[in-house]
């Protein structure tokens, strides 16, 4: 009697095994999302003569994922289905900025967090907005973040500036949101090497 479940067991664990495999339904994998950013042409401007590490922003839920966030009412999130970024939000938004940086070339060397390079600045944000909007049958993208730059040898604050984006999406569906994202991300990179040029230059 004791030999007798044994077979009932495995069986049953058999079935859950294969039916808990695939993660989407009928084996879809999800869409990987990226944004898409023109090249920067490179400073024709002084340099500044120093180096900048740039932190990850922080993020609280939903915006520390890589789901691709909608708000279609004032009180309410939700998630696109079956697609999702190549990396977290934060992370997108770091790399946006490092890679614009250093394209532009006016700091010696540009880094994130994990280097174990020295620098003399540091670029801290919060991210308090990476999603679409529905207002008036109108969809558009905001990415709202708070930045400032800190001399790493005194450690004092020299300059502080609330960013915050907004980008018309041409259609409500997933890629003309994506590329809305784009376009945001353009402008946002754009703002803050002018911020950056005031406060440094």
């Amino acid at each position: 009697m004791t030999g007798q479940p044994l077979p009932i067991l495995a069986a049953l664990g058999l079935a859950l095994a294969v039916s808990g495999c695939t993660v989407f339904p009928g084996g879809e994998p999800p869409r990987v999302m990226d944004l898409a950013l023109a090249d920067v042409a490179e400073a024709t401007t002084t340099g500044y003569g120093r180096s900048l590490r740039v932190d990850t922003p922080l993020a609280t839920e939903p915006f520390d994922s890589s789901r691709i966030l909608t708000k279609p009412s004032p009180n309410e999130y939700q998630m696109y289905g079956k697609v999702r970024w190549r990396d977290t939000a934060p992370v997108l938004v770091r790399e946006l900025i490092i890679g614009s940086l250093r394209q532009e070339g006016r700091f010696d060397a540009v880094i994130n967090e994990s280097s174990p390079t020295a620098s003399d600045l540091t670029f801290t944000s919060d991210l308090y907005g990476f999603h679409s909007e529905t207002r008036d049958g109108q969809v558009s993208v905001t990415i709202t973040l708070y930045g400032q730059i800190m001399d790493n040898r005194s450690r004092t604050t020299l300059c502080t500036r609330n960013f915050e984006v907004s980008e018309p999406a041409v259609a409500g569906d997933i890629d003309a949101v994506v590329r809305a994202f784009g376009a945001a991300g353009e402008d946002l990179r754009r703002q803050v090497r002018n911020w950056l040029g005031k406060c440094l230059g």
